[in-house]
């Protein structure tokens, strides 16, 4: 067992290598190492990426003690490269990169830094942009939820078909994704159900990065996109599916509610409501995961929170939905609530 003050220091400390881990993404050093041979000394990383040398050099010195990269040499000639397993990890142009997502984490921990005045005064801190901007760093959330949506999709909609979700009356299903983003679900659910239609629902930069992902693709002429803000806009209609993924807890119970007879009117008689999310205990203590995902929102929106069943069953139920179950249980974002459109 860890002494108490070697847990605490632990625990205090552990900020160190993911702003390492930032760092390394918003600047996409590996990226560049891997573009020009995945061998470079820091010097020269620094000038192409136009940085300060020593500063450069630190970082990668950090990141291969982390053990993400080789070193070879001492000194200025030192030489670092990307190690094998994490080349497709660390690198922006690979479909499997985990750069947006450490972006957008490193865009969190700026927003943690100020725990405690949110705590404080009650009220989350002015948003601070990375140095890629407000732009860039949108793109680096949904291309980032996208990466970890990568790596949940296949077990949620097995579990949605052993817990019969999207077992239905006929073939020619209508799904409504609503926030759908870049579509990694909405994808999912037209794979597994070669009959079905997609509509995804959201802001224009998530739908311009879904237009990006089907076009050309077997699936393009079953998915429609559809622009707007499903906090303020009607949903379209005639659904027999819509699909909620991590989106109730970026907001509190009054907003759930309105999102819910928003939904309520897209679905068809008969229809099914899913609602994909942290689910939490009844005292609010596990998933773990869910209960830093709750200061998560605590620092980076007004609102927002995670749910329990109970209070996700009473919102949905006060929209006017009947036989609500926690479809999937799952300690993770995985969980999936249900309900139906009498």
């Amino acid at each position: 067992m860890k002494h108490p003050f070697e847990e605490l220091y632990r625990a205090a400390a552990a900020f160190e290598e993911s702003c390492v881990l930032g760092a390394a993404a918003e600047l996409d050093c590996c990226t560049v190492l891997l573009q020009h041979g995945n061998s470079l000394t820091a010097y020269d990383l620094a000038a192409k990426i136009s940085c300060d040398a020593r500063g450069t050099a630190m970082l990668l010195d950090a990141l291969a003690a982390m053990g993400y990269l080789k070193k070879r040499g001492m000194g200025e000639d030192a030489r670092y490269s990307v190690k094998e397993r994490f080349r497709a990890y660390l690198d922006s142009r690979h479909p499997a990169t985990a750069v947006p997502f450490i972006r957008h984490m490193a865009c969190v921990q700026r927003a943690w830094t100020q725990l405690s005045p949110v705590i404080k005064h009650g009220e989350p801190p002015a948003r601070q942009p990375s140095i890629l901007g407000e732009e860039e760093d949108r793109i680096s959330f949904i291309l980032g939820m996208n990466s970890v949506a990568l790596t949940l999709v296949d077990d949620v909609v097995s579990a949605l078909r052993q817990a019969g979700v999207l077992s239905f009356a006929r073939n020619e299903v209508e799904i409504l994704d609503v926030g759908g983003a870049s579509g990694t679900y909405s994808l999912a659910f037209l794979r597994a159900l070669p009959e079905a239609r997609g509509t995804i629902f959201d802001l224009p930069v998530g739908i311009g990065e879904a237009r990006k992902r089907f076009a050309g693709t077997e699936f393009e002429q079953r998915i429609r996109l559809v622009s707007g803000d499903f906090y303020q806009d009607p949903l379209p209609r005639g659904f027999d599916f819509v699909w909620i993924s991590a989106i109730i807890h970026q907001h509190g119970r009054a907003e759930s509610r309105e999102l819910y007879r928003n939904a309520m009117r897209a679905i068809n008689p008969g229809g099914t409501v899913a609602v994909r999310d942290f689910i939490m205990s009844a005292d609010r203590l596990s998933p773990k995961s869910g209960v830093f995902f709750g200061i998560n929102m605590l620092v980076q929106t007004r609102s927002g929170m995670v749910y329990t069943f109970d209070e996700v069953k009473e919102d949905l139920e006060a929209a006017g939905f009947v036989d609500v179950a926690l479809a999937v249980p799952a300690a993770s974002m995985a969980a999936v609530v249900v309900g139906r459109k009498p």
